[in-house]
């Protein structure tokens, strides 16, 4: 029995061959990280983080190891730390100057993601020659490298480096996530309200003829027209305006059915079904407000029918009446509380009220309704997917697909449920599937690249972002994972013209700001990465990475206190960082600040060699 590294808070006794702590998750003494890094012991934990100390056993030398830990981390903070890791990664190949920091290596294993960095040593310094441009060199005479001495230098003055932050915190992105678009489920299916013949052959939905989905745009030449058409009191008299307004609806052409139930409703004015029709039809052409009056007129009129309640749900959701849109539900349920898509849409709305685990038990009764429901059971998935549940939303996508074994987008999510337990390789083969069925779909062939870019197979992750694009080039987290590929490749030019369309398209991508200001600063031109910066910290002020990144640029450009302030920042928001310890003991020194910059300078020490 071996107990866990983490003695203060965990202490759970594991079997000798554990390579896990079954209570925790985080490595246990011995363990060897991709066969490669064998963990030695805890070099220290905050809230979201752990360092081990390693040996790399390929090239004998001691590493640090910087984790998530397992059971604090998130889907997108897991996604984000290895972005940023890749990233710093790629720019790492570039730094070769003895003491300096650099990534050598990241990934998952097991419950565990991980980097893990190294100094570079003094062969690696004769090896190569070319400009580091990641860090900032600067003389110091107080200052020594947190890592290690470099080398033998007969200087009296000895070199130290400014260090990026590679950031371990989830970073809140107001648009978009970066790493995949994730499937929703739309609102028609599950409360039967699409009238596509399409979508109903897919999904094997039961659709009411006199209910909607979403909006074209109102063509009042288009009625005016139908009208003249039927100019003639005798001919309106003769047609049947209801039927024929059923028939234009059915058919896509919402302007004839339109025109159509007004004349209905000229013959007579309580018509439940004419009220009904032309509350569908105004919803399809955009004037929500019209299609609330027009349901409230038919509810009027008959105030026990499950459907129109329901159907009146729908608008008062595209109205964002929620309160009111769930009393509707309640209302149809009362009336027939074997409504299957009352039950369905009640889901949908407490899903996108954050809502998920109301919005289980609300599928579960669609469900034992109707278990036929493929679409529901798509829902199903995407919401334990959303709580983390990943095994759960594996078996009923499974579900899905059983129904459904065609539908391009049941594989599509599957693939991405593979990926996120770390089966990438397997995802790839659902995903190549997916897009044999759906060739045409920008999302599978993304959700494709994306699994080549896991599998760091970039070349061809590119080309399938490439083809994604030329789909949609308006998908900016293909955009963004493009010019992370192109990092990793070194095409750093390339990578930022990727991130500039990302941006372009999503404004809101905060690592794309954020990777954008890091390859700037490696490319020297700072003025731009401040800007990057700038906007990165808009969106999020607590952006550790950010701020250090952005003082790294400060003190390239010389503007040392504004170089500090931003460091000042670092430190706050991240105070177990040793890197912006370090970069801030340096500013500090070169401000003459002697004491401050000593005391920066052993908190750094302190927090990064504990070992020793």
């Amino acid at each position: 029995m071996g107990m866990c590294l983490d003695t203060e808070d965990c202490r759970f006794q594991n079997l000798d061959k554990a390579r896990f702590c079954a209570k925790c998750g985080i490595p246990t003494q011995g363990a060897l990280l991709q066969g490669r890094y064998e963990i030695q012991d805890l070099i220290g934990k905050d809230s979201s983080t752990i360092t081990l100390r390693a040996t790399d056993h390929h090239e004998e030398l001691s590493v640090t190891v910087r984790a998530l830990l397992p059971e604090k981390a998130s889907k997108e903070e897991r996604d984000i730390f290895l972005q940023d890791a890749e990233l710093a990664f790629a720019l790492s190949s570039r730094i070769n100057e003895t003491g300096s920091i650099r990534v050598i290596d990241y990934g998952q294993d097991g419950p565990i993601t991980f980097l893990i960095k190294s100094d570079v040593d003094v062969s690696v310094t004769e090896k190569s020659t070319a400009k580091r441009r990641m860090t900032v060199r600067v003389g110091s005479e107080i200052i020594q490298p947190a890592e290690a001495p470099y080398g033998d230098s007969e200087d009296t003055i000895s070199s130290t480096a400014l260090r990026p932050i590679i950031p371990k915190e989830s970073h809140q992105i107001p648009k978009g996530i970066p790493m995949e678009i994730p499937q929703l489920v739309s609102r028609p299916h599950l409360l039967g309200t699409g009238n596509d013949p399409s979508l109903q052959q897919r999904y094997e939905l039961e659709i009411p003829s006199v209910n909607v989905a979403s909006a074209t745009t109102y063509n009042q030449a288009g009625r005016k027209e139908v009208s003249a058409a039927a100019q003639s009191d005798e001919l309106k008299g003769e047609r049947d305006w209801l039927a024929e307004g059923d028939r234009a609806y059915e058919l896509g052409n919402y302007e004839h059915a339109f025109s159509a139930y007004e004349v209905a409703l000229e013959h007579n004015a309580v018509s439940v079904e004419a009220w009904s029709g032309k509350g569908a039809t105004m919803l399809h052409l955009g004037h929500v407000e019209e299609a609330l009056l027009a349901y409230d007129q038919a509810l009027s009129l008959h105030p026990n029918d499950p459907d129109l309640w329901n159907s009146r749900a729908h608008v008062l959701h595209e109205l964002h009446r929620y309160d009111e849109e769930m009393h509707c539900y309640d209302q149809a349920l009362a009336l027939d509380p074997t409504y299957m898509f009352a039950w369905s849409g009640r889901g949908m709305t407490l899903v996108e009220q954050n809502r998920p685990e109301e919005a289980l038990l609300a599928f579960d009764r669609a469900l034992v309704l109707d278990p036929t429901q493929a679409v529901i059971w798509l829902a199903m998935s995407d919401t334990l997917y959303s709580l983390h549940r990943y095994e759960d939303a594996l078996l009923t996508i499974n579900r899905a697909l059983n129904l459904d074994p065609d539908n391009a987008m049941m594989w599509d999510i599957k693939g991405n449920i593979l990926r996120r337990i770390q089966s990438p390789d397997q995802a790839l083969l659902l995903h190549e599937h997916a897009t044999s069925l759906s060739p045409d779909s920008a999302i599978v062939w993304f959700d494709k690249a994306n699994d080549l870019r896991a599998l760091k197979r970039y070349a061809e992750a590119l080309t399938d972002y490439d083809r994604a694009l030329s789909l949609d080039q308006t998908l900016a987290g293909a955009w963004y994972n493009r010019g992370n590929v192109l990092a990793a490749m070194h095409l750093y030019e390339d990578a930022l013209e990727s991130y500039d369309q990302a941006l372009h398209f999503d404004d809101g991508l905060i690592s794309a700001w954020y990777n954008k200001g890091s390859l700037l600063h490696e490319l020297g031109r700072d003025e731009e990465a401040l800007i990057a910066f700038d906007y990165a910290l808009a969106l999020n002020a607590h952006y550790s990475a950010a701020w250090n990144n952005k003082g790294l640029s400060l003190f390239a450009l010389g503007h040392l206190e504004e170089a500090l302030a931003a460091f000042d920042q670092a430190t706050t928001f991240a105070p177990e960082e040793p890197d912006a310890w370090y970069n801030k003991a340096i500013v500090l020194e070169r401000l003459s600040r002697t004491e401050e910059a000593l005391s920066c300078q052993e908190r750094a020490t302190k927090l990064e060699h504990r070992t020793n």
